[in-house]
């Protein structure tokens, strides 16, 4: 399977060093990044697809989410969408950002 990344889930990840350089902190989005793609490769998407269902208003939509943890820090949130050859990945979401609506 092959990690496909939306322009969303970049400038998510670029969101997240703004943030990280406003209080001081180093840029990760590489690292981040690396650590996703590695998380997805060595996953076996025949039975069960990790991660749980997204619902956007009480409805179920075609993406999913996983906790993954780059680091010490908190798991950050990891939304993507499973296709017959590739893994998309929309949005990359730090642990204490808000919560999507």
């Amino acid at each position: 399977m092959k990690v496909l990344w939306r322009k969303s889930a970049i400038q998510s990840l670029l969101e997240i060093d703004r943030w990280r350089s406003s209080i001081e902190l180093s840029k990760i989005a590489s690292y981040q990044r690396l650590s996703i793609e590695s998380y997805f490769e060595i996953k076996d998407f025949t039975f069960p697809i990790p991660g749980r269902t997204v619902f956007i208003r009480n409805y179920p939509v075609d993406l999913r989410m996983v906790l993954i943890s780059v680091g010490k820090s908190d798991p950050y949130k990891v939304f993507f969408r499973l296709t017959s050859r590739n893994i998309e990945i929309f949005l990359v979401r730090h642990p204490h950002q808000k919560t999507l609506e």
